[in-house]
């Protein structure tokens, strides 16, 4: 039997009862965990505990609710910086709303589907939206170590760092930084160890990838 702290969450979050336990038969059945949620105050206040979870996400959202439609929640979601990838969204639809939801779709939602929605491609569907969620979870792992190699780095080997992945001499960064070159030395060795790096062109295809992340872009202007 599989540990349920560690399984995929299925959300769903549509008004109607009925269609709620309809969904959560059809996917239980298929080893995919669900919450539901009846209206959009419920779901909103257990967000954040989801989404600290670990677990990989899929919303079902029904584009018409009373309270809230879904383009609404799904705007919110977006305002709030919940992220997409984290937890991709699809909508369940009528058949007069396509064209919103292909709008939907077009502005970041993952899917849509028309009720009623009780088929194998839904199903499958779903799962490709878990793992583009699990995706997401193990790629801000890997940042997160990244992002614990570059703290340890003192200010002085961050400079040194950013120098290097620019490919610039330890002699022009000694006369840069007003250092002796032996210092400098020190500190590029340093960053290598730190950073687990074993090239100044590693270490700048690495900081390309993680510029943005981090606040810092080797290819521009140093501070």
């Amino acid at each position: 039997m599989s540990d349920r702290a560690q399984d995929p969450l299925l959300l769903v979050l549509d008004d109607d009862h009925d269609l709620r336990e309809g969904l959560t038969w059809m996917f239980e059945t298929s080893d995919i965990h669900v919450k539901g949620y009846g209206n959009f105050q419920a779901f909103s206040a257990d967000l954040d505990s989801v989404f600290q979870s670990g677990k990989e996400l899929c919303l079902l959202l029904d584009l018409r609710m009373p309270d809230m439609s879904g383009l609404e929640v799904f705007r919110w979601l977006k305002n709030q910086g919940y992220s997409l990838d984290r937890m991709p969204v699809i909508f369940l639809t009528g058949h007069g709303d396509i064209s919103t939801a292909v709008e939907a779709v077009k502005d970041g939602a993952f899917d849509f589907y028309e009720k009623p929605t009780t088929d194998e491609r839904l199903i499958e569907r779903v799962r490709e939206a878990l793992r583009k969620s699990r995706e997401f979870l193990d790629n801000q792992s890997v940042l997160k170590q990244w992002s614990d190699r570059i703290n340890k780095l003192s200010p002085r080997e961050r400079q040194v760092m950013l120098y290097v992945a620019k490919g610039k001499l330890n002699k022009v960064i000694a006369a840069e930084l007003d250092i002796s070159m032996r210092t400098v030395e020190v500190h590029r060795a340093n960053v290598f160890d730190k950073l687990k790096v074993r090239s100044a062109a590693e270490l700048a295809t690495l900081l390309s990838k993680l510029g943005d992340l981090f606040g810092f872009d080797h290819s521009d202007g140093l501070e």
